[in-house]
Order: structure tokens, then sequence, then C-alpha cells
């Protein structure tokens, strides 16, 4: 087997100089040097391909040009210095949307468990940076992880926002063609689809099609025959991380932020603790779901199994003048933006939100810095051009942003307790669809950690407080004049708009900042309630929001931050001093 992979590298890429080798594990190593990024990547596929090979480390370097490496030395001498801070069952590194999940499954347990991030919030990686599709499962390999994960996952989000008070919007997904003839192949597909799990796949006529998406009519398209899957859905997904946080806190999980995971404890082939930037936190089970970060977290462990390569993708986000064409995710399949679609990309076409702002893009570029989250013409061109068809264009933008997919070279979620680390349970890979399939890897993670404690001694009893129900915060746009005047009378203030662009009030605000899980930044705010992400972008609400932040949690206007330690709003108060008394707001 490893003379094939040998000889594959060396046909495709004869640039390329390694060395390779594999374990009992299936998990094969490649070291040596090439000519570029693009060489590393194009291996690390390659090797991955073999069916024996579980998963891949890849340790080329590209010839002059070493990978960025993140140096964890600064944070572990600020751990050492504090000592240990905190003695918990479970300790979940990391969390975005698989980290929420985990802890939310798990506080159903009488267990202490404690979740960090490196960031001021939750869903600060690629939870935040995605388009919120909750995908029905058809477009994932049959066979994988991912494609069982998926399914389940989105039968699952039903009830996860019945319990949590998210938006979920189950708007459904269409492609449609206008040539009769290629009806056979769509049938087809949907007879696929039917097979691996996907919920209700159907195959519609024009006139059915029309009905359910009347955007083809308003678009003067006559489509012949249509794929429908009515279980797409939409949610905002960092709001539904913070409704997995704060419901796991009210059920007994802690939350640490600002807190760099800079080693792993072990001791006779045991976790035991993770030396943190915070101190040291001691545990004897550590579940990792460290996104982009998961690997390296994982090599602390001892347990170098795959080997994560950034993929970044641009997204712009439209104002809500410009309309969405359709209802539901629909498009031709035999349209020319279909097939401008990058190959690496999940994604890539045009999405709305379930308020309504249309999404273009993403894009996808391999990049060998996980930091890199920068946006280039090239990325915001690609996500445009999707659009070239509607007449959309630059001036239709308020905001663009980036965001990095955690992909390892199977291109597949790696989730299992590790046979290396005792206690030690990785969540690495998960990229899309990971927001539509993690109400199944919550639970997935729930059984290997419920058999790894068992296998341990200690079986796990019921946590008898637990609730599942998360009630969902008053939003005032969405309210009737008399819902709203009932709520103002309630609390008066509800009747204080402070972002006018999207009509979040005082009140909204407040009510975020005190929750379970608050916010500490101006992006957190905006995350949990949306003011600032209107057309101005926060020009009108952004100093409203600097000064409620400031009341609440006790600061200093210049200790508020945007987005964490090192991005405070303001440097200095260089106003004149005020009088004796004068009140802050």
């Amino acid at each position: 087997m490893l003379e094939i992979i040998r000889n594959t590298l060396k046909e495709a890429l004869p640039d390329v100089e390694a060395e390779i080798s594999i374990d009992e594990r299936g998990i094969l190593t490649i070291r040596g040097e090439c000519a570029s990024w693009e060489e590393v990547v194009a291996a690390g596929h390659l090797a991955a391909q073999t069916p024996e090979v579980r998963n891949v480390v890849n340790e080329l370097a590209v010839r002059g040009k070493p990978a960025p490496r993140k140096d964890y030395s600064p944070y572990r001498a600020m751990g050492m210095a504090a000592g240990r801070i905190d003695a918990v069952d479970v300790l979940i590194i990391g969390t975005g949307i698989s980290g929420c999940a985990v802890a939310r499954e798990l506080s159903k347990y009488n267990l202490c468990i404690l979740a960090v991030d490196k960031a001021d919030d939750v869903a600060c990686g690629a939870t935040k940076a995605n388009n919120g599709n909750i995908h029905p499962g058809h477009d994932v390999k049959p066979g994988t992880l991912k494609a069982k994960l998926n399914i389940r996952g989105n039968e699952l989000y039903t009830q996860w926002a019945h319990e949590l008070g998210f938006e979920l919007q189950r708007c459904g997904v269409m492609g449609a063609v206008t040539d009769l003839k290629l009806r056979p192949l769509l049938e087809k597909a949907v007879e696929g689809f039917r097979a691996m799990g996907v919920s209700n796949p159907q195959t519609l006529d024009g006139e059915q099609a029309k009905r359910i998406e009347p955007g083809f009519a308003e678009q003067g398209i006559e489509p012949a025959v249509a794929i429908w899957l009515p279980s797409m859905g939409l949610v905002e997904p960092y709001k539904v991380a913070v409704a997995l946080a704060e419901n796991a806190a009210m059920n007994g999980v802690k939350f640490l932020f600002n807190c760099t995971v800079a080693d792993i404890l072990t001791k006779d082939g045991r976790v035991t603790g993770a030396l943190t930037s915070r101190g040291v936190i001691e545990a004897p089970y550590i579940i990792n779901c460290a996104g982009i970060y998961a690997d390296e977290i994982s090599a602390m462990a001892g347990d170098k199994c795959y080997t994560i390569h950034p993929r970044k993708g641009t997204i712009a986000i439209l104002d809500k003048n410009r309309k969405p064409i359709y209802h539901s995710l629909a498009g031709l399949l035999d349209r020319s933006p279909q097939k401008k679609k990058n190959s690496d990309s999940k994604g890539g076409g045009m999405c709305r939100t379930p308020e309504w702002n249309i999404l273009m893009g993403p894009s996808a570029t391999e990049v060998p810095d996980k930091e890199d989250l920068s946006s280039t013409p090239e990325d915001l061109a690609y996500a445009m051009s999707l659009g070239e068809d509607y007449g959309i264009g630059y001036g239709d933008i308020i905001r663009f942003f980036t965001g990095s997919r955690p992909a390892d070279y199977k291109e597949d979620f790696f989730i299992e307790a590790s046979p290396v680390t005792g206690g030690f349970i990785n969540v690495g890979g998960i990229q899309s669809p990971g927001l539509a399939a993690a109400p199944a890897v919550a639970e997935m993670v729930e059984g290997i950690l419920v058999e790894a404690v068992a296998r341990d001694g200690f079986p796990l009893e019921r946590n008898p407080s637990f609730n599942p129900i998360r009630e969902r915060e008053a939003e005032f746009r969405h309210l009737s004049r008399k819902e709203q005047d009932e709520l103002i009378h309630r609390n008066p203030a509800y009747g204080r708009v402070v972002c006018r662009c999207e009509t979040i009030t005082e009140g909204e605000i407040l009510a975020a900042l005190r929750s379970p899980v608050p916010p500490s930044s101006v992006d957190a705010v905006k995350r949990r309630t949306r003011a600032g992400m209107g057309r101005c972008q926060g020009g009108f609400c952004q100093p409203r929001v600097l000064e409620l932040l400031a009341r609440e949690m006790g600061v200093d206007l210049t200790s508020v931050t945007l987005r964490g330690e090192g991005t405070n709003v303001l440097s200095a108060d260089n106003r004149p001093e005020a009088d004796e008394g004068a009140a802050v707001l």
C-alpha cells in the first residue's frame, strides 16, 4: 500500500520529496518538502484517498517557506505563573457549535463541566462565519460519518429549536431544470437521496415547482421539472450556539473565555488536565472541539493523528433593500453560476438569512496560515460573481467577512475516544455540514463519554434538575404594535431604540447582558441582538452599546472591546472633566 501511495504522489506531484509511513491505526504521516502550498494540500488529499488510510498527518514543508506556527510559549508561561485555577470532571476545549452542543448534551448528567475558549465569546470561529444552512444531507459523500450525522442532525433540529427558542426556518431547497428530457436524471438523484436517508426528497413537475417557489415565475423562468428537499433549514448559527451555551449554563456548565489551551497534561497514558493561559485546569476527561486548532490540541495530548489544512471562505452580506429572489433556496441546475462553483467549496451560491439578508458565497481558498482571515479581492469577486445573472453588484454589500473551515485530509469528521491517550476525545475536522450535524455530533460524543466513564468504573448519573427549555427573549422588531406597547408598559427599556437599522431596543441589549452567558464585547452583543448588523454597521448605535456594556460590566468605557483582548474601541477619555455628579449615560 505504501508503495502505491508513493508512486501516486511521484506521478501526480513530481516536485514533492516525501517520506511516508503508516501506523497500525491507519494514520499516515507524510514528511518532506515541495514547491508550493498547493502541492502540500494536493499530496495530503492524494494520500487520504486510499481506503486503508484512516487519516493523514501532513508535515510537508514548502521549500524556503515554512508554514506559520502558533507560538504557545507565552501562554504556557502565563499559565504556570497562575497555577491551578479549577478542577472539573469534563473539560471542553472550544465553544463553537460543536463545543456548545456537547456542553448542553452532557449537562444532562451529574458532572462538573467547564468549557473554555481562546476568544471572548462563543461562536467566534467557523460557527459565526458560515451561511447558516441546515443541509438535508444530500450533498455529502455517502457512507461518510459526515453523511450519517448530517441526516440525523437535520432531523433533530426541530426539537432543538422548540426547546432552545431560536429561529429555524424550514425553507426547503429546490433545484430545477428547463429541459424535460432531464427528468430521469433528477428522478435517479432523488432515489439516491432517499437511499441515503434524506427526509422526503421529491420530484416535482413545473407547475408544482412554481406553486412552491413563485420566484421562478417572477424571474420569467419556466421550470420543466425540479428536485424538492423540504427539510432544508436556515438558522443564525451564532444564535444557535448562544442558545446552547445559555441552556448548558442554566444546567450547571461553566464557561471561561480568553483562555488559550497551551498544553494537555497527562500521566501514565491518561489526561489529567490542561495548562491554559489562565492557569492549570485539572480534568480526567477532555473533549477537543477546538476547530481550526483541533489537530494541535490532539498532538499536545500525545495523539498526533490528523492535520487541519485551513480553507478560508468569503461571504458578502447584502442590504435588505435587495430582496431575496426566492423564498426557498432555489435555482436552475443548468444555469451558469452553478458551474462556477469552486470544486473545494461546500456552498458557493446565493443564500439568505432568517432575517432576509442575501448572502453571496462562500469562496474556498487553501491557505497555510490558520490566522489568515483576510478577504481578498479575488475571493470577494468569486462570491459576487454568483449573482451576476440577477443584477447584484458591489453597491448592494453592507459587509463582507472571511472564515476558515477546519478541514482534515479525509474531508470527513474525526470523532473518537483516543486509543492512545485515555480520557481524551477528539471532535475534529468539523467543517460544513458541521452546523447541520451538531445535534448528532453531540449525541455521538455523549455516547463515547458515557462508555468511557463506565469502562473506568464510574457510571454516570442523570442530572435530576436538568431543564432542556431555554425561553426565547422578546424581539421587539417582530412583535405587533399591541405586543410592543404591552412590552414597553412592562419594561420601559424596550421603548428606547438603540439600533435604528434593525430596530433593536435597550431592553433587548440589557436582557443579553444579564443572560446566563453574558456578552463582554461589542461584537458579542451584536451576535446576540443584531445591534450593529444593519445598513450602517453600528455607525449610530455603537456608542450607546459601549455605554451599556461599560455600565453593566462595571468598567470604564476605555475597557470595552470590539471583539476581545487587544481590541479596545476607545484608547483614552479625551473629554473635559465632567462636572461632579454628572452621569455617564
